[in-house]
């Protein structure tokens, strides 16, 4: 008697499952479950001429996936992980503006996996795609995948004594190698406006600058230049005495 009360109790159980599970899943594909993200990484540059603002963001949700990118709202508008609103690059190429945003991406092109070895680098741009953004017109390069990664110039990490700002780009000065065992001296590094992030400690101080520097030849749009850059500075650096102009700066994180 026990053993078919178990086995009705089982029956009935798996009645509920069956109807259960595609009922979750029609509820899970239209999005009436929210994904909570959480954010890990957020930054903002304001546009310059305009009420829009650009984010920078990386955030873990359901599934662990990782969505990062970048995101244009409105400067009153709270920041909300919206993956189907993640612009389509990978890096800007130069400062946002508010009739343009230039940046570039990469695809296969026949070089991902093991074809990566043999097949030849291409630097020139494979595709050019153009669309609106919030009234910004949005300029996506596209490059083959092994073209863009031998450019890319992998991680630099420098301690620098003072640095000079202009319209476009920042100059370092008096730069120690920190990464390296070889600890290279540079009297000078300029770095080129546009996806320039700062961190402040808690007086307001800057803490680090993190830069990544993509350049391609104004005639051809080839890359011949991609660098990731660590800046400590050796002296105290107000947040005020670097511009709002081509910077973007770190946003406190509230997650839930």
């Amino acid at each position: 008697m026990l053993f078919l009360k178990k086995l009705e109790s089982s029956l009935i159980m798996k009645i509920k499952l069956l109807y259960i599970i595609p009922v979750f899943t029609i509820f899970y594909g239209c999005n009436f479950i929210k994904t909570e993200w959480r954010i890990d990484e957020l930054y903002m540059q304001k546009i310059e001429g305009s009420s829009k603002v650009i984010y920078n963001f990386s955030a873990w949700g359901g599934l662990d996936s990782n969505p990062r990118g970048f995101i244009i709202l409105d400067s009153l508008e709270t920041f909300q992980v919206d993956v189907e609103n993640i612009l389509p690059i990978y890096q800007l190429s130069d400062i946002p503006t508010k009739s343009n945003i230039d940046g570039i991406t990469h695809d296969c092109y026949g070089t991902c996996g093991d074809p990566y070895y043999n097949s030849v680098p291409i630097f020139k741009p494979m595709d050019l795609k153009k669309s609106k953004i919030e009234d910004i017109e949005l300029t996506s390069r596209i490059y083959q995948y092994k073209g863009y990664s031998e450019h890319d110039k992998g991680l630099e990490r420098y301690a620098f004594e003072k640095f000079k700002e202009t319209t476009d780009s920042l100059f370092f000065y008096n730069l120690d190698d920190v990464e390296s065992m070889n600890g290279i001296h540079l009297d000078e590094l300029k770095i080129k406006k546009g996806e320039i992030y700062i961190q402040l400690n808690e007086k307001k101080e800057i803490k680090k600058i993190i830069a990544d520097d993509v350049v391609i030849n104004s005639k051809t749009k080839s890359i011949e230049q991609i660098r990731h850059i660590f800046l400590t500075p050796k002296n105290k650096i107000i947040n005020s005495e670097i511009s709002e102009r081509g910077i973007f700066r770190e946003v406190k994180i509230l997650n839930k």
